[in-house]
């Protein structure tokens, strides 16, 4: 009897711990984690913008798969070029980083290897006031533990058309490129 009851408390006390400890987080390391875009100006060529601050998470749910969710701030944007391009980008005709001063992205579900091997990473971008689908490109990992011990490099496109951006289309191409290179807090022990 004393060792039945002894048994349930051990059980008790680990489901208590592992309800409290709830689903694995990684926080990304914002000071050295960055995201910069690219707009190609028909006469110019490219031009390259970063966003000073990028914040997010991996997030594991209940069956051992992974979600990232990212939030750029847009309104500290930064642009290679002259001012008149930075002040055209920061406009309502593009990000319109005033009223929609963040950018955000959550990926659907995917297994943990999927940061090792690289492939498609789906979900939903969120950007001036639109959120439509779209596939990402996450590169191989350059190293055994990514977002530890090297960057965890996410690249793909967009139309800005499909976000409301349609102003300037003479002078600037329809695709923006996007490239995330992300790092991982060190786990804080409890």
């Amino acid at each position: 009897m004393t060792w039945a009851w002894l048994g349930a408390l051990c059980l008790a006390c680990a489901v208590g711990k592992a309800a409290a400890s709830g689903p694995a987080r990684e926080q990304f390391d914002p000071a050295a984690s960055r995201a910069t875009f690219e707009v190609t100006v028909r006469v110019t060529g490219p031009a390259t913008g970063r966003f000073r601050r990028i914040e997010g998470e991996l997030v594991e749910d209940d069956r051992g798969r992974w979600r990232v969710q990212v939030r750029v701030d847009a309104e500290g944007l930064e642009l290679d070029g002259p001012g008149w391009m930075l002040r055209s980008t920061r406009s309502r005709n593009f990000l319109d980083v005033e009223n929609h001063p963040e950018i955000r992205f959550r990926s659907a579900l995917f297994a943990r290897d999927l940061l090792a091997t690289g492939g498609p990473l789906r979900g939903r971008l969120d950007l001036r006031g639109a959120s439509r689908g779209v596939t990402f490109t996450l590169l191989p990992a350059a190293c055994e533990r990514p977002g530890r011990d090297c960057d965890i490099v996410v690249k793909g496109e967009v139309s800005r058309r499909a976000f409301g951006m349609t102003s300037q289309r003479v002078w600037v191409k329809d695709e923006v490129g996007f490239d995330f290179r992300v790092r991982l807090r060190d786990p804080v022990a409890p």
